[in-house]
């Protein structure tokens, strides 16, 4: 049983990696910006402490990766079509104040 249980979590531990990431991850490398600075730019900057010094320029560096028009689409809730550095292209849209891939 034990060895069983423990061939079970070996096998969860190498899928991981494949559950890992998600829309703000892939904005996260499209804008050349952290996990964290895009949740807090999409997101309630106030729970992050270091909004104060780093939001404006944060969302400089975001607004300059995927455009001005993207950027206002995105925060009114709109699917928008991202591409990135190498070509491939990223649907997503907010929805409920969370980054979602559109269909």
């Amino acid at each position: 049983m034990k060895t069983k249980l423990a061939l079970i979590v070996l096998a969860a531990s190498f899928a991981a990696p494949a559950w890992a990431g998600g829309p703000i991850d892939d904005l996260a490398e499209v804008s050349g910006l952290s996990n964290r600075k895009v949740q807090m730019l999409i997101g309630n900057r106030t729970a992050f402490a270091e909004y104060r010094y780093s939001y404006d320029r944060s969302l400089e560096k975001l607004v300059a990766a995927i455009g001005t028009d993207n950027y206002e689409r995105l925060m009114d809730g709109e699917r928008v079509v991202i591409r990135d550095a190498e070509g491939r292209q990223l649907a997503v849209q907010l929805r409920s104040g969370e980054l979602h891939y559109a269909q």
